[in-house]
């Protein structure tokens, strides 16, 4: 491959790094924090792709026998099926993980400390938000429903997104091993997909259970000492009402 054809295959490279940057499917690898570091690393790409190509172009139009590489020239050789995952990237999004991942996934773990009095194993947390139902994160609730001393979980209902995992027959089993009924799930990611951990809350009550990966927005209230060691702190959610909502941007917690 000539000295121009690298170069032009460093252009694509950075340009399929600000693409995914500026549209917001990086998202489906890595997280929110990241998204300057790609724009600035794409914009260096390109920047230094593009006066290279400048560079290499001006010399050969001053001497167009120069050859700057001599005896590198392999035609036989399939440099350009590099072009391939590039293109790739460009063209085609792939889809978020979902409920396919969460059987082989690990699971994320609720927090085993807090700060402030400690009652059998159990910790101070800050009241919810206010509101008939709030909206509570589903990493935050689970470590509530495991945790919280106070007991206000039992008194409220609460509102959280995630996508249906079933969790009968061929689907899916849930922490505990056992295949009843359906989980409302979340992946959470540290750094990127490669350590996805799978968030789970168990559905209970009367409800018509949408497919798996439908994500949705569920009301209602967790059910007293549910989240126990025997199901690795995973609660049982009681539905009072379920929605179905578009694919959020951010589809890891």
């Amino acid at each position: 491959m000539t000295r121009i054809a690298q170069n032009f295959v460093l252009l694509l490279i950075g340009t399929a790094v600000l693409k995914t940057a500026a549209d917001g499917t990086y998202l489906r690898y890595v997280k929110p924090a990241l998204g300057p570091f790609l724009l600035a690393s794409g914009t260096i790409l390109v920047l230094l792709a593009l006066v290279a190509l400048g560079r290499d172009l001006r010399r050969t139009r001053a001497d167009p026998g120069h050859d700057p590489e001599p005896g590198h020239d392999h035609p036989g050789r399939p440099h350009w099926l590099l072009l391939a995952p590039i293109a790739a990237l460009l063209i085609v999004v792939p889809p978020a993980l979902g409920a396919g991942s969460v059987q082989s996934g690990s699971t994320a773990q609720a927090s085993v400390g807090k700060p402030g009095n400690t009652v059998d194993g159990k910790y101070d947390f800050p009241p919810l938000p206010a509101g008939p139902a709030p909206t509570v994160g589903m990493f935050d609730l689970i470590d509530r429903a495991s945790y919280d001393s106070s007991g206000e979980l039992d008194r409220r209902d609460v509102t959280v997104i995630g996508f249906i995992v079933r969790t009968a027959a061929d689907g899916a089993p849930r922490t505990d091993g056992t295949r009843t009924g359906v989980d409302l799930a979340r992946l959470v990611i540290t750094c990127c997909v490669a350590d996805a951990q799978t968030m789970r809350i168990h559905l209970a009550g009367t409800f018509p259970p949408p497919t798996d990966d439908t994500w949705v927005t569920v009301r209602g209230r967790i059910q007293p000492d549910s989240a126990v060691p025997n199901t690795q702190m995973t609660p049982t959610l009681v539905v009072t009402d379920l929605h179905t909502m578009p694919t959020p941007a951010r589809v890891y917690g």
